[in-house]
């Protein structure tokens, strides 16, 4: 079969036969589009004579020129039909969900990449006249549906990325994007927030181990205290999306539906060892067939671009750079101002410099000839910068892990599978999802490159031709006994709803804390850290006796460790728990984040005997060879890999091998790490229970320290209007210059400075907002 097409026999019955079988079943066979895309690269010429008509029995109104046929002209017609009944130039399945979202209480729907779904919930949110909650398994999709949503609403309509009850004097409604872990919040403001719409997008978070719980809970939750609003659930290439109502008895007043339409088509490639493409296809019986071009490097010659998923560990070590090296040689370098720009922000941002010694960023680098990386390690701002350059068309080739499948929308012209280890079924089906750009271009049929590694075809076929399911019962009426000890807690607390929303914790654990005298362990902390309402700066700290400095350690150690049902911790969560502390001290003296790298720099590479064989060489006591020796047997001093705690199966990886040579220092590595430490060991695992221990120290001693203290690590800041401003949304970096020009500030709302002219127009877009 693919040696026909390619050879053009029979293909104009092909063609005709697609547009009846389209007509009669919509653009639902996979192989059909896979026909198409073939037929309409090898043989373009005959495909524009049917283009327009496939265009129309697949629905897409919005790419429909003028009617050069009857069938077209009843496609048309259909097409205004949708138009006059929803006011929207929807597909059959956009208008479908939309129907079916207005009429009933609980929808659940499946619908593949690229057919719309964005739009929609665009609409959606437009059109609802209460109070949003989209809930989303990702701040990086928090950051996107962020970004999205405010350029849709007026400035009357608070949208936030957690929930709290701000700006209440020039509210009129409100949206709040948030993760199922910060929508508990929610659950303070029953009485005084009036929600109409919940979306749950990639709802198959749901089969998660331990989120899925969560995600569970927060929807029986949302039901309780929102009996009357909507529940929408989105999925990718789910096929019995009615699991998702089935399994919280959301039976009553309730629809669902698989979608299975497709919008673009997809062209598939297996790569030999030897380097030469192949075709075949995953969806109809054919012999493989040799590909005279490389894909890859044709796409990216004319101006294509081009998605590589790779482990993390192969960006951690280089492999993109080594084993892609000839693709990025084929990018030329970003000239845009705007790209250019973002570059510049990113190196800010991190404290890349390439005139100081280990401070060079690869990713950068990379970056100025239009290749980014992306992945779960990469700061989020970093992330969302990354991402904005991709939207933006500077990207011509972008490495990712699986964090840019979650529902992030950004496809390429080919995607190449690289790394196929340990992956899901829907991830795959997500990747495969992001080849092939569904266009606004009028009267143009869309496609795209899938290539994987021959190796891997078999499983490929396998996993694309599998359904994927949700289980029909939800985790939380598991059995508790499979659940490890230290999310047992957790588990308790959502099935019996015993959770102490004020401090993030379960009841349980707030008793634990409570019952163990910690008041001696908060009291010395707070005497060495805490002066009057700051904390002491790093040069104090490095005052006060080591032996004091290891207590500091220990005692916020016992604090965290106090919350859990162990009374211990294993050596390697021991280790990273360690290696986090300074972090969290760099933290509450109110560090940024390229800050926090210097620091973490200066010290990984021995900045003091570094500096002292520096002086030797200027004043000429050894020579630029005896430096260069000398240098090279300083090493990198040893840090764990950062980890999410409590972790019992955690390994202290170290950042760098041991005995790594300060020369061959990394400044990516340090980067990506110390994110995972400020984040995943910091403010997901340390924070909560640190913050209530001090809550809990204040209730007895009402000792105003622990206050200044809790508000250090939750916020960074102890400043009341850096607080407000922060709980407004404004970004972490922002703070310190639109402090200066805050001149009232609260719940109700800001009233900032009258003059702001000493702001360039990127200022005065940040607070345009909420400037009235």
């Amino acid at each position: 079969m693919l040696n026909n097409i390619i050879q053009g026999v029979g293909i104009r019955k092909i063609l005709e036969r697609s547009i009846g079988e389209f007509h009669e079943n919509g653009p639902v066979d996979l192989g059909i589009l896979e026909k198409l895309s073939l037929i309409k690269i090898f043989h373009p010429d005959i495909f524009a004579e049917y283009e327009s008509k496939i265009l129309s029995v697949m629905g897409l109104f919005y790419k429909l020129d003028k009617p050069k046929s009857l069938l077209e002209s009843i496609y048309q017609n259909l097409g205004d039909t949708i138009e006059d009944k929803f006011g929207k130039q929807y597909t059959p399945m956009q208008a479908s969900a939309f129907q079916s979202i207005s009429s009933k209480r609980f929808y659940s729907f499946s619908a593949p990449t690229s057919t719309g779904k964005s739009h929609l919930f665009r609409d959606l949110i437009q059109e609802e006249e209460f109070d949003i909650v989209i809930v989303v398994p990702s701040r990086a999709l928090i950051a996107e549906f962020y970004s999205s949503v405010t350029d849709l609403v007026s400035k009357e309509v608070l949208v936030l990325q957690f929930v709290e009850n701000i700006n209440q004097h020039h509210t009129a409604r409100r949206i709040f994007i948030i993760t199922p872990e910060r929508g508990v919040e929610l659950f303070k403001y029953v009485d005084v927030f009036d929600v109409g719409l919940f979306l749950f997008d990639e709802a198959q978070i749901s089969e998660e181990p331990i989120r899925g719980i969560s995600f569970d809970a927060f929807v029986r939750r949302t039901e309780k205290a929102f009996p009357e609003a909507k529940k929408v659930f989105a999925h990718p290439f789910i096929a019995n999306p009615e699991a998702q109502l089935l399994k919280h008895n959301f039976i009553k007043d309730s629809d669902s539906k698989n979608f299975k339409q497709s919008n673009v088509g997809k062209v598939n490639l297996s790569r030999n060892e030897d380097g030469t493409l192949d075709y075949f296809s995953p969806n109809f019986e054919s012999d493989i067939v040799a590909c005279e071009t490389d894909v890859v490097r044709e796409t990216l010659i004319n101006g294509g671009t081009a998605l590589i998923y790779i482990s993390k560990s192969k960006i951690f070590n280089g492999g993109h750079i080594d084993g892609f090296g000839e693709y990025i040689e084929l990018c030329p370098f970003v000239k845009s101002n705007n790209a250019l720009v973002i570059i510049e922000l990113l190196k800010k941002y991190i404290g890349a410099s390439d005139g100081q010694f280990g401070k060079q960023s690869s990713f950068l680098t990379l970056m100025e000839r239009g290749v980014v990386v992306h992945h779960g390690s990469m700061p989020l701002k970093a992330r969302l910068l990354i991402e904005q350059f991709v939207r933006d068309g500077h990207a011509k080739i972008c490495f990712a892990t699986a964090t840019l499948v979650q529902g992030i929308n950004m496809p390429f012209d080919c995607v190449w599978i690289d790394n196929f280890h340990n992956m899901r079924d829907l991830t795959l089906k997500n990747l495969i999802g992001r080849a092939g750009r569904t266009t606004l271009r009028k009267g143009y049929f869309d496609y795209g490159y899938t290539i994987i590694n021959s190796k891997n075809v078999a499983t490929f076929i396998e996993r694309v031709n599998s359904p994927t399911t949700l289980k029909q019962e939800s985790k939380l009426d598991d059995d508790s006994k499979n659940i490890p000890e230290d999310f047992s807690d957790l588990v308790t607390a959502i099935k019996t709803d015993t959770f102490n929303d004020d401090l993030h914790l379960t009841d349980s654990q707030v008793q634990r804390l409570t019952e163990s005298n910690l008041e001696a362990d908060v009291r010395f902390i707070l005497d060495k850290l805490i002066d009057g309402d700051k904390t002491i700066g790093g040069h104090q700290y490095y005052e006060i006796e080591d032996y004091d400095r290891k207590k500091i350690k220990d005692k916020l150690k016992n604090v965290y460790i106090t919350h859990l049902r162990r009374t211990s911790l294993t050596q390697a969560e021991q280790t990273i728990l360690s290696a986090s502390i300074p972090l969290l001290l760099w933290r509450v003296q109110g560090k940024s984040f390229s800050e926090t790298l210097s620091l973490r720099h200066s010290y990984l590479t021995n900045r003091d005997e570094r500096r002292a064989l520096q002086r030797k060489l200027r004043k000429k006591l050894i020579t630029q060879e005896e430096y260069n020796v000398e240098l090279n047997k300083i090493k990198i001093k040893y840090s764990a890999r950062a980890e999410s705690l409590p972790n019992i199966d955690a390994r202290a990886f170290p950042l760098f091998g041991r005995g790594t040579s300060v020369k061959e220092f990394d400044y990516d590595l340090l980067v990506y790490d110390t994110y995972d430490y400020l984040d995943k060991v910091i403010s997901l695992s340390l924070a909560d229970p640190l913050c209530a221990a001090l809550t809990i120290y204040y209730e007895k001693t009402q000792d105003e320290r622990a206050k200044v203290f809790k508000n250090f690590i939750r916020y960074g800041t102890n400043d009341e209007v850096e607080i407000w401003l922060l709980k407004y949304g404004f970004d972490p970096e922002d703070i310190e210059w639109i402090s200066k020009y805050v001149h009232h500030i609260d719940e109700n709302g800001i009233i900032f400075v009258d003059d702001l002219s000493p702001l360039n127009d990127e200022q005065r877009a940040i607070l345009e907002r909420y400037n009235y």
